[in-house]
């Protein structure tokens, strides 16, 4: 990093710990003042207050992650699962990879310990957003960013199939949208925690909002965690750092303007890359220890990540209101890195060879999104419509060390990761540099068509835009302007149950040409859902049952014995039929005032223009089901549990003779928790997963199997201001 980014990084660092330190003086202010602290009484907050928007069910009851118009749960017109802070609490859901594992209809495999790769209805979930506005994937895996942490989110939407009204380019699997924490406490609130957990870990958080002046127009929020531990992997170990800061300003009785910054910082110590060999060289399958660990004592994976916003809302006249978010982007990383390929022999464990890897990469990216909402009248009734403007820019570079001759591995059957590590060059070279421009026109409208029926119909127009220097790839520029609709009709049998039927778009660009050197058109995605979907208990508890059918044309296909014009470069040509087809079933929220329940099932059925099965390392059919349960008479005890189930899958992975087939039976997942509050502030918390300590494998199309975590257990302490 250099001496500008370091500056940067300290300043941001400095803001949030001023705003930190000035909320704590506000605490120490109204607790020397206030009546209970005179007289050494405890005193009960409400829930809402201590976390502003947070809420203590499982679902909530306005969402605008498909449209930006502010629509139920039931009168969103596409699969949808909300993840509140409550569930993430309950279930100690600390990153977003623990998230993204429990949602209906998503699986998760990874290359190695840090690329993970999430799925939705068999393709790849991209697309990601802040408070709605879109951000670029994962720099290390080109999906959803499994590794940033919960603390600093009050809830994340997954918005499931075609999105691109909003996300612009992407596939049709799902649309990951983080919803950061405010300062709406005008009083303060907060609060803390320290778990321990297996494998020596270790967490603390603290969140706390105040006013920042008398009237508490101004107020601020502050969230910070820190974490660190091992992991059942050899020598693995992980360090986490995260801060966020917030300022929240009423500027007028209809103006709110909000600026803030978060840092999360990742350090994985002894990462692997790739997996392990799976065979001997006579083919015989190795049965490597669960914990088995490919990499080295000095491997890392560093990551940071940074964001700093601004965000204005201005309520006019008869109900409409304009939105203004702005934000910078910037994500780093630092890595070394070691992998072997090749084939033990069963005998003296040797024929495998080393490579190493040594970069820095970086990306930056701007976004600015504007969007006016609100109701209008039209043949006697009333309707809402939003429209708006989107553009982002963002870049990413990679920069590569050489490295001198590598040592032999050895008997790679007795490995412990004691390697000699290379000596890598002082300098780098650059090895990637990727622009992409994105911008857009979005409008949306729900037209109330009769009492019972509405129709929800948009469009977006997207210009995207991309230049690539890669030392791998090559140079070369291209761009595209597309049109993708939005429709969704919505009928209500009666205020509990409604039908709906939806189609929705999104496409995406492709680096693949032609025999002539011309570039693919892009991959479009095409969903079309139906369903049913409930508003049950005043709202408290949505239910959905959706039938989906998603298709994508121009998939590029390798043309077989043709290359570019270069005489080097694989052709390609487009076919179109890809196809997933399937249902998701979910239910979510409030069964009492006690009781809260998330429940989803999921199947999807993936094949090829020629009917073949697609991607079969994922698992077909999943089911989720977490509940909590506040015992009555014995109050401050609240017990819970859940199950994940998979069912069976299976994946070609490369052999000594060509790829094998490996099958992972259907797995069951059970998990349990328990809280007990001894006082209106104090509590504490146990969860546990993989109570029955299923040892299975997790497959991908891409020759990598590893197997997942075994039992482990968390005990939290919470104390809440």
């Amino acid at each position: 990093m250099n001496h500008v980014s370091r500056r940067r990084v300290r300043a941001g660092q400095i803001s949030l710990l001023s705003l930190g330190l000035s909320l704590a003086l506000q605490a120490q202010a109204q607790q020397a003042t206030s009546p209970d602290a005179r007289q050494g009484e405890a005193r009960t907050l409400d829930a809402v207050q201590v976390t502003g928007e947070r809420t203590s069910s499982y679902t909530v009851p306005q969402t605008a992650a498909a449209t930006r118009l502010s629509l139920t749960p039931q009168d969103t017109p596409q699969s949808l699962t909300v993840v509140t802070q409550q569930r993430i609490e309950d279930q100690n859901l600390q990153t977003v990879r623990d998230v993204l594992d429990n949602v209906t209809g998503v699986s998760s495999n990874a290359y190695d310990t840090e690329r993970v790769v999430f799925y939705a209805r068999g393709f790849q979930i991209q697309n990601m957003s802040y408070d709605g506005v879109p951000i670029a994937s994962s720099l290390n895996s080109s999906s959803a960013d499994g590794s940033l942490d919960t603390a600093i989110y009050d809830r994340i939407e997954i918005l499931r199939g075609a999105t691109g009204l909003l996300s612009g380019a992407g596939t049709p699997s799902a649309s990951i949208n983080f919803i950061r924490k405010h300062a709406n406490a005008r009083e303060f609130v907060g609060d803390a925690s320290l778990s321990v957990g297996s494998w020596d870990t270790w967490r603390g958080t603290a969140d706390l909002s105040a006013p920042l002046n008398q009237d508490g127009s101004v107020r601020g929020r502050f969230v910070a965690a820190y974490e660190q531990g091992g992991s059942y992997l050899d020598r693995y170990s992980r360090q986490r750092q995260v801060a966020y800061g917030v300022i929240d300003a009423d500027l007028g009785p209809a103006t709110t303007l909000s600026v803030g910054y978060d840092y999360q910082r990742s350090k994985p110590e002894s990462v692997t890359w790739g997996s392990y060999p799976v065979f001997y060289d006579d083919g015989g399958f190795i049965e490597w220890r669960r914990g088995f660990n490919t990499s080295t004592d000095w491997s890392y994976w560093y990551n940071t990540t940074q964001t700093a916003f601004v965000d204005l809302k201005h309520a006019f006249g008869a109900g409409w209101q304009l939105r203004v978010l702005a934000s910078h982007r910037r994500t780093d990383g630092d890595e070394a890195l070691f992998y072997v390929y090749g084939f033990p022999n069963r005998e003296t464990g040797e024929g495998l060879d080393p490579y190493v890897y040594r970069a820095r990469d970086r990306g930056r990216q701007d976004n600015l999104d504007v969007y006016a909402s609100g109701p209008f009248q039209w043949g006697g009734r009333e309707h809402e419509l939003v429209v708006g403007a989107t553009g982002s820019r963002y870049r990413k570079t990679s920069d590569e060390f050489a490295n001198d001759e590598l040592a032999p591995v050895g008997n790679f059957l007795q490995w412990n990761g004691h390697y000699p590590r290379p000596t890598f060059a002082d300098t780098a070279d650059r090895a990637t540099d990727i622009r992409t421009d994105q911008s857009g026109l979005y409008a949306a409208a729900r037209l109330s068509l009769a009492d019972p029926l509405k129709l929800i119909a948009g469009a977006r127009y997207s210009r995207w835009k991309n230049d690539t220097d890669d030392i791998y790839s090559g140079v070369f520029r291209h761009e595209h302007n597309k049109t993708v609709p939005y429709a969704g009709l919505v009928y209500a049998f009666d205020p509990t149950w409604s039908a709906f039927a939806s189609y929705t778009e999104i496409f995406d660009p492709q680096e693949n040409r032609t025999v002539t050197g011309a570039f693919l058109e892009p991959v479009v995605g095409r969903s079309y859902e139906i369903g049913v979907k409930g508003r049950h208990f005043d709202g408290r508890l949505n239910s959905s049952l959706v039938l989906f059918d998603t298709r994508q044309d121009n998939v590029a296909e390798a043309d077989v014995g043709n290359t570019l014009p270069d005489g080097m470069t694989q052709a390609y040509y487009a076919v179109d039929g890809t196809r997933s087809r399937g249902a998701e079933l979910e239910l979510s929220g409030d069964l009492s005032e006690r009781w809260n329940a998330s429940l989803g099932w999921s199947y999807f059925n993936l094949e090829g223009p020629d009917g073949e099965d697609l991607r079969t390392a994922l698992p077909r059919t999943l089911f989720r089901v977490f509940t909590t349960y506040r015992l009555p008479g014995l109050e401050q005890l609240t017990i819970g549990g859940g199950a994940n189930w998979q069912s069976a899958s299976h994946a070609l992975v490369d052999g000594p003779d060509g790829p094998q087939r490996v099958n992972q039976a259907s797995v069951t997942l059970l998990s349990v928790m328990a809280r007990y509050q001894f006082t209106p502030r104090a509590e504490l918390q146990l969860n546990a997963d993989n109570l029955l300590d299923r040892k299975y494998f997790v497959l991908d199309e891409y020759s990598n199997l590893y197997y997942a975590a075994p039992a482990s257990a968390t005990l939290s302490f919470r104390y809440r201001f």
